[in-house]
C-alpha cells in the first residue's frame, strides 16, 4: 500500500517541479508584454512644444516637470516627470486639484491623473482658469507626500 503511494507522489512532485517555473515564466512574460502600459516620454505628441519646466516647483522633493503644449489644435497641457532621486512610497498617484490639499488630505474634487512613474506622461484635465495643484498621493499611507501648485499656463 506504501510503494503505490510513494510512486505516486514522486510523479506528482516531478511534473510540478516542470510545470511550476513554466507557469511562473509565462506570466512574467505576459506582465512584461501586457497592452496599455504606462506611457513614456517618447509618448508626447511630436508637435507638442515645452511651455513651462522647473526643478523646483514640488514643495519637498526635486521633481524635474516639463509641461507640453500643442501649437495648433486641442489645448491639451501635458505633463512629464522626472525624480531627481527616486521615491521610495508605495502606490503613489498623481492627482490633480484647482484647491490646495488641506492638512495631507486631498480634495473631493481631486482627478486622478494615474499611477505615478518616472518619464510617464501625464495629460492635464485643466479648466478656464488654467491653474491648480498636484498632487503626490501615497494609497498606501492615505497622505499626500507632497504638492506642486501650477500657475497659469499658456
Amino acid at each position: 500500500m506504501i510503494q503505490p503511494l510513494r510512486a505516486v507522489h514522486r510523479g506528482t512532485f516531478v511534473t510540478l517541479a516542470l510545470v511550476l517555473p513554466a507557469i511562473l515564466l509565462i506570466g512574467l512574460g505576459a506582465q512584461r508584454s501586457r497592452p496599455g502600459t504606462a506611457a513614456r516620454a517618447a509618448d508626447v505628441p511630436g508637435t507638442a512644444h515645452v511651455v513651462r519646466e522647473s526643478n523646483n516647483l514640488w514643495q519637498r522633493h526635486s521633481i524635474h516637470s516639463k509641461f507640453y503644449s500643442m501649437p495648433d489644435g486641442p489645448q491639451d497641457v501635458y505633463l512629464v516627470l522626472q525624480p531627481a532621486r527616486s521615491l521610495n512610497e508605495p502606490d503613489l498617484l498623481l492627482y490633480w486639484d484647482t484647491n490646495a490639499p488641506q492638512r495631507n488630505v486631498l480634495s473631493g474634487e481631486a482627478q486622478l491623473l494615474g499611477a505615478f512613474g518616472t518619464g510617464k506622461v501625464f495629460r492635464l484635465p485643466l479648466n478656464e482658469k488654467r491653474a491648480g495643484y498636484l498632487a503626490l498621493f501615497s494609497s498606501a499611507h492615505q497622505t499626500v507626500l507632497d504638492t506642486a501648485a501650477v500657475e497659469k499656463l499658456p
